[in-house]
């Protein structure tokens, strides 16, 4: 059969249908960026594979309440939203780093996170490219959550503003905001403190 080869909404009504297999295939195609998208939530990869296995065993329970077929990697994301935000609850918050030097050495996200092969931060350091994804990574987690969110959507997703809003059920506005605000923290983590910890 040529189910490989089907959408994911066409894969979708199989499984509604009955078809076990069409949903191992939706499982294949999507259950690496749903761990990524986790793993950056929750900075935690035992978590991560909770969250991951958790969100497709609920999905495959609930998938013919999915109106339209063709949302169901936003509906799949949802859900592993919902299992993240039940885990950062029962957590203790991660501490905030302080930023005293808020205007001082303006930091490129969008260059850090391109394929530049190192970019300099603070008293002019380089880091390779692989550091800087790790430090962006470590930083992320002193973010509030829906910073956070928002920017592994956006940035290492890349969703648009109206598909992140039905994820996070929200504002188109408030997204935006969101992101502004959480990458406007971010600058302030890494540039005050190159390795993005305390």
């Amino acid at each position: 059969m040529g189910l490989v080869r089907l959408a994911d909404k066409d894969l979708v009504q199989r499984v509604v249908r009955g078809e076990g297999e069409a949903f191992n295939l939706l499982v294949a195609r999507w259950e690496k960026k749903l761990f990524n998208f986790a793993f950056r939530l929750t900075g935690d990869r035992e978590d991560a594979s909770d969250v991951c296995q958790d969100s497709f065993v609920r999905a495959y329970e609930q998938i013919k309440q999915l109106k339209d077929a063709s949302k169901f990697p936003h509906w799949l994301f949802k859900i592993a939203r919902n299992y993240c935000i039940s885990r950062y609850r029962s957590e203790k918050k991660l501490p905030k780093l302080e930023g005293p030097n808020e205007g001082d050495n303006e930091l490129d996200l969008e260059r850090l996170l391109s394929n530049h092969s190192s970019v300099r931060i603070d008293n002019g350091h380089q880091f390779e490219q692989n550091e800087l994804r790790l430090i962006v990574g470590r930083a992320l987690e002193y973010l509030p959550f829906e910073q956070r969110e928002t920017i592994v959507l956006k940035i290492y997703e890349g969703l648009k503003f109206s598909e992140i809003a039905e994820i996070a059920e929200c504002p188109v506005s408030t997204v935006k905001s969101r992101l502004y605000l959480g990458l406007t923290q971010l600058k302030k983590i890494l540039t005050n403190n190159q390795r993005g910890a305390p």
